[in-house]
């Protein structure tokens, strides 16, 4: 399933590229792209509407994979005039959301500068909620630290923790993320975390609070999800369990305790919070 609509969210929109360039360059080959086309969009309709596929399928995926569908049935009756749409048994959202995709790709589909694809790959992600199983890279970037190994070991010595990265995909994910917070304005379920963590830490050495904020920090560059329902465990705090957001508390607020002078580079949105937090622990919520 995992590599499946993976699959199906890299190619989507690269497809409608494809075969609008040889609808357009390969007359003679017209029959031919009608009956494959047609064999592909049957086959993505019986893979979202068989009642196993169904049963089987998380909502949220199926519904990804029906609007991805969706978008490639608008462009074959673009091209050839011959609805599928209606085959698909999609809800109401499904195919608003799937039109308003192929707009999208109608604003890049004259005009397209070389790799301008790739946009939609991480739009459609994006909206479709299907980002958390990719990231795009850079190429050159990603060749030249596979096989630069000596490179690779004088980053990590250099920066173990990745804090330094100047990643164009790991700063628009901090962008994101960060705008996020500053949409939600204050996040009250942090200020509670971190409380929590100040209580843990009131009668914990520097150096073990400095041990848990590189424990978290190595974690933390496999990612945390703030949101999400993933469920995360420290070595060096045994018998207790977090959510992203108070795994995020605590990073934060063991930094401010142990390595101060760094806290910045973690570059989480929690200032206020922290101060709010603090207030709270020394006003008697301890």
């Amino acid at each position: 399933m995992f590599e499946g609509i993976n699959r199906q969210v890299f190619n989507a929109p690269i497809d409608l590229f494809i075969e609008d360039f040889l609808y357009e360059n390969y007359q003679e080959l017209r029959p031919y792209q009608f009956i494959s086309l047609y064999g592909l969009l049957t086959e993505g309709k019986n893979a979202v509407t068989d009642k196993r596929a169904i049963q089987l399928t998380p909502n949220e995926i199926l519904s990804a994979s029906k609007i991805l569908n969706l978008v490639n049935a608008l462009h074959f009756k673009n091209l050839f005039g011959f609805d599928l749409v209606s085959k698909f048994d999609a809800m109401p959202f499904e195919l608003k959301e799937a039109i308003r995709l192929y707009e999208e790709y109608n604003d890049y589909r004259k005009d397209r500068k070389p790799a301008e694809e790739y946009e939609l790959v991480q739009h459609w992600a994006d909206d479709l909620k299907l980002n958390k199983y990719f990231e795009l890279v850079d190429e050159n970037e990603f060749r030249t630290k596979r096989n630069n190994l000596e490179g690779m070991i004088s980053s990590i010595e250099k920066d173990p923790f990745d804090l330094e990265s100047n990643k164009k995909f790991k700063e628009k994910e901090m962008d994101k993320f960060q705008e996020s917070a500053k949409q939600l304005g204050l996040n009250m379920a942090v200020v509670m975390f971190m409380v929590d963590a100040l209580k843990n830490f009131k009668t914990i050495p520097q150096s073990k609070i400095k041990e848990i904020a590189l424990e978290i920090a190595l974690l933390g560059t496999q990612g945390i999800s703030p949101a999400g329902e993933h469920i995360y465990k420290l070595t060096n705090v045994p018998g207790k369990s977090f959510s992203g957001y108070h795994m995020l508390a605590y990073y934060y607020v063991s930094w401010a305790l142990a390595i101060p002078d760094m806290l910045e580079k973690l570059k989480l949105p929690y200032e206020k919070e922290y101060a709010l937090a603090i207030q709270m622990f020394d006003g008697g919520l301890k």
